[in-house]
């Protein structure tokens, strides 16, 4: 077994081009304004599950503002994302659109992502017709997000093996900048998939008590590709959500009652796929999605009550459905036949947790000890239908391709998770180096119940519980080697259970010769990462580098290919655990302020990943890392009314792939994009911001959105990035 000691903490040429890097970054003469200094200090939270200023945190953590989402343009997570390296959206098919966040080559569900500390449930997906994504929020409705890069289940649990993103939605202090009463409108809009989007918001304070209400509409259509295809999906994708959020506060304490809803529908014509492979036959196919998820929270944050200086309670219930029905038509086939499929997905969950924390003063030592607990119970229940039709003389079945439907995909399941943390920063002398250790106790629990929707379409499967609870420590220090220079360091230890879909989860297709069986023998999967780093600033001046290394062992492929089994005399597919996964890497960000008014800022990472083998000619490269990329941001700051800002993007071509069997798999290109955005604040009440993007009009992939596809996919040019777009959004304020 390799062990941490046994290997350099990054490969010699990863070190090499960091160092290259930072030649580039060393801090100049500075004759800019005073108000071009970015002097203030980041408060983020979701490190610690408390207020820190950021240059208090053993870790990594991105804090992305309201101010920033507006300047940048960021109409969607994946604008959200786009200048920061080292962090994915899991692009799904054109029909499904965003799944959830990949954060150092960690992605799925294996990456936690909490709305106002309440977590998202996982997303589901299963042959062709049904892929429920991860419900990611509408923008337009949050005030902040905080980016947590590597695990981080002493805190959040079994879902955080990856990281952890944490969206906080609008509050009424957010609305109200003034008195008694405020709101705002927006309207925003890109060319790219021919979307706009429109905000409102307004809130109420009155004496102790305050009243937000906000909604948010969005739609968008199918990308604008730069260059045409001859083939290219149809969408029309609509999206409506509300907020409404009630809040009493007093001297020492803010209770919130929020309720906020959202739904997603997506009309898509499936085009590409027509006279192609498997849907050779087929001549048209529609797709007809809808996501619809609530969430009612109850929380209280609150100081200096009951011996506790500082902390938070919340209880929340959350539900989840989605629906996608797909009709295809088979017109040149023999016999014409046309196939209707219904898939239905039901997660209900609801949770109690909370975060507390004391300052001390134990043994001579200064201390801030966090303490807190989290317990969730989720019911999951899935279902799918099917009808096929002989349109010469209107017979109806509803076995299709060998499966007799209804039948679900998995026993109905209950999982419970509880977890009880204590996190400690120890200051070690006055003005000194601060240690941090952490640990977890971390349940699991699964339950499922076979009703007879599912033992009719699988009667000799045996339907798996387990349990599985894990202590998982954590420890990091903080060193102020000068007043401006501070040197971190920690190791994290993360789990992420088995999932009830990888346990039970079963498919039996006999006309495709294909069967998917559950795997009751899945082991957690265990992560233990290391992590260091540099941060620097001064009025002018910023910079902060960090080198990782991640350890997985026994990471679970969902529904691997085994091979064919003469027995069944079929190709069987069963969730796996491979055994060593490797993530490493080094990222680094500065800023420096040039003079005249001008700033740049950089962004760049490098990472590897590979599952290893018996040796180092048997690793193979993980598709879900993304290649070495870098974000150069040229600002020009003139005064409080203009700023316009240049982006230069460029990554790398992908490392050659393949995949379990040895088939080349589609390695993108490298590319360079350049965007350039300007925002217009004439007063108080007016804010307008104009970008381009993609100004060259360069036909690219990124690695997120084309990843897994075979060397030879005919489907690659409809994967492309779209060309030359423009946006605009225009805020009011009142």
């Amino acid at each position: 077994m390799q062990k941490f000691s046994d290997v350099s903490f990054v490969p010699t040429s990863l070190a090499l081009a960091i160092s290259s890097a930072l030649l580039f970054t060393i801090p100049l003469t500075s004759y800019a304004e005073d108000e071009l200094a970015d002097t203030y200090e980041v408060i983020t939270v979701v490190a610690h599950r408390q207020a820190r200023q950021q240059s208090e945190v053993t870790g990594t953590v991105t804090v992305i503002d309201e101010h920033r989402m507006q300047r940048e343009l960021a109409l969607d997570v994946a604008d959200l994302i786009r200048y920061e390296p080292g962090i994915d959206i899991d692009q799904g098919s054109t029909r499904f659109g965003h799944g959830g966040f990949t954060i150092r080559g960690i992605g799925g569900n294996r990456s936690s992502i909490v709305i106002d500390n309440v977590p998202v449930g996982d997303g589901f997906s299963v042959g062709n017709f049904s892929d429920t994504g991860r419900g990611l929020s509408e923008l337009g409705l949050i005030s902040r997000v905080e980016v947590l890069r590597g695990p981080a289940s002493t805190l959040y649990g079994s879902k955080a093996l990856g990281g952890v993103v944490a969206f906080s939605m609008l509050d009424i202090d957010d609305v109200i900048r003034s008195g008694d009463f405020g709101g705002f409108v927006n309207v925003s809009g890109q060319s790219d998939r021919d979307r706009y989007r429109a905000t409102a918001a307004t809130a109420w304070q009155q004496g102790d008590y305050g009243f937000l209400i906000a909604g948010a509409h969005q739609r968008a259509n199918e990308p604008n590709l730069p260059s045409s295809p001859d083939v290219q999906d149809q969408l029309d994708q609509k999206q409506d959500a509300i907020l409404l959020r009630f809040a009493k506060e007093t001297d020492r304490a803010r209770l919130r009652i929020s309720f906020d809803s959202q739904e997603e529908k997506r009309e898509s014509d499936i085009l590409a796929l027509l006279g192609q492979g498997r849907f050779a036959m087929t001549t048209l196919m529609t797709g007809d999605d809808t996501r619809d998820q609530w969430r009612f929270v109850i929380d209280q944050y609150f100081q200096n009550v009951a011996g506790i200086d500082r902390g938070n309670w919340r209880i929340w219930r959350q539900m989840t459905n989605t629906r996608q029905d797909t009709y295809e038509e088979r017109r040149a086939a023999p016999v014409p036949i046309s196939i209707e499929r219904d898939f239905e997905f039901q997660q209900k969950a609801w949770g109690v947790g909370s975060d507390l924390e004391n300052d001390l003063q134990l043994g001579g030592f200064k201390q801030r000890l966090g303490y807190g607990f989290e317990l969730i119970k989720t019911q999951v229940a899935d279902r799918r239908d099917g009808l096929q039709t002989n349109l010469m003389n209107g017979s109806t079945t509803t076995i299709i391709l060998g499966e007799q439907f209804p039948l679900r995909d998995f026993p109905n399941s209950d999982v419970t998770e509880l977890g009880v943390y204590v996190h400690d920063e120890i200051q070690l002398w006055s003005a000194g180096p601060t240690l941090s250790p952490g640990l977890r106790y971390e349940y699991y629990k699964l339950n499922s119940t076979a009703d007879d929707l599912y033992t009719s379409a699988f009667p000799n499967t045996e339907v798996t519980d387990l349990s599985e609870s894990r202590w998982l420590p954590k420890l990091g220090l903080l060193w102020p080697l000068q007043e401006n220079l501070d040197w971190f360091v920690q190791y994290a230890e993360g789990f992420r259970a088995p999932p009830f879909s990888d346990v039970n989860i079963g498919l039996y297709m006999p006309m495709m010769n294909l069967v998917a069986i559950p795997n009751p023998d899945l082991k957690s999967e265990k992560g233990r990462t290391i992590e260091t780093g540099l941060r620097w600033q001064n009025a002018d001046s910023q910079l902060e580098v960090v080198f990782f290394r991640n350890h997985y062992r026994d990471f679970i492929e969902t529904r691997a290919a085994l091979g064919f089994d003469p027995a069944r005399g079929m190709l069987v597919f069963q969730s796996q655990n491979r055994d060593r996964v490797c993530i490493e890497g080094a990222e680094m960000r500065a800023r420096q302020s040039l003079g005249n008014f001008f700033e740049v800022r950089v962004a760049a990472e490098i990472t590897r990943g590979y599952e290893q083998g018996a040796s180092s000619e048997e690793n193979h490269h993980l598709s879900e890392v993304a290649p070495a990329r870098a974000t150069v941001e040229l600002a020009w700051l003139p005064n409080m009314h203009w700023e316009s800002r240049l982006f230069v993007q460029a990554s790398r071509g992908q490392r050659d792939l393949v995949d379990a069997s040895g088939a080349a798999l589609f390695s993108a290109p490298g590319y360079t994009t350049v965007d350039w955005v300007s925002q217009w604040l004439p007063n108080e009440t007016w804010s307008v911001t104009f970008g381009v993007f993609n100004l060259t009009d360069k036909t690219y992939w990124r690695q997120s959105g084309s990843r897994l596809r075979p060397a030879n996919d005919p489907y690659l040019p409809l994967w492309v990035e779209p060309g030359r777009s423009v946006g605009a959004s225009v805020t009011m304020r009142f």
